[in-house]
């Protein structure tokens, strides 16, 4: 069971989550606690009005409680923790300024889930999205 994560630790395949297209897969075991390495350093974000990004790529953005959206600033350059799918059961749980760390052991080729509610988005955008 490893205690970290790198480059070579995740996958892009088609999700478990029905209808959910693409998922975050990790390609060895984790320990409970291990940070997860899916964004990387570099990774920039930025607030956009919801007029000015197309709707497909909206899934990407987080609500914010100001009406804007908080968007990756390369659409064009995702990393790979931009592909992580929502659920209710997470094994990820996410800490702001710290990022995602694994909730419990997570086994090699387990899907990598995380519970959208804890990215800070307003409470009343939750309902149309995370039921």
């Amino acid at each position: 069971m490893k205690n970290s994560t790198d480059r070579h630790s995740f996958i892009l395949k088609p999700s478990t989550i029905p209808g959910a297209g693409v998922g975050v897969f990790i390609l060895h075991d984790a320990a409970t606690g291990t940070h997860m390495e899916v964004f990387l350093e570099d990774f920039q974000e930025e607030l956009r009005d919801k007029k000015d990004v197309p709707e497909e790529l909206r899934a990407y953005c987080l609500d914010q409680e100001n009406g804007q959206l908080l968007c990756p600033k390369f659409f064009n350059r995702l990393d790979i923790g931009n592909y992580l799918n929502h659920s209710k059961n997470p094994n990820l749980r996410y800490e702001k300024g710290k990022g995602f760390t694994a909730s419990r052991d997570i086994r090699a080729g387990e899907e990598l889930l995380a519970d959208y509610r804890e990215l800070g988005e307003p409470e009343e955008a939750w309902d149309a999205y995370y039921n």
